[in-house]
């Protein structure tokens, strides 16, 4: 019985991961090197909490960046920090518009 009290609460924490709008899906991680031609849009901070595992976590915040980035006008960003603990992950990072890549 126990275990079919689970499955909802499951299923709600996993539906709270981030996901990646089609925007957000043309948005790449690139280097401080490849930054040379691209335009510094600002700096964005994203966190997520309390999803199934540091790694789905992980991949929220990475989905939230990418998205906000796109929300910007931005195509690419350069991850600054991260932070992961067993509750949460935050990743800072500054977004850029890039000549098409």
């Amino acid at each position: 019985m126990r275990f079919l009290l689970a499955i909802p609460f499951t299923i709600a924490l996993a539906a709270c991961a981030a996901d990646l709008t089609d925007e957000g899906m043309s948005v790449r991680q690139i280097s401080l090197a490849s930054a040379d031609d691209c335009r510094f849009l600002g700096p964005i901070s994203a966190s997520e909490s309390m999803g199934l595992d540091e790694a789905m976590d992980m991949m929220s915040a990475y989905n939230k960046v990418r998205n906000l980035v796109a929300q910007m006008g931005g195509n690419a960003f350069i991850v600054s920090s991260t932070h992961t603990s067993t509750s949460s992950t935050v990743v800072q990072a500054d977004a850029y518009a890039c000549p098409r890549m």
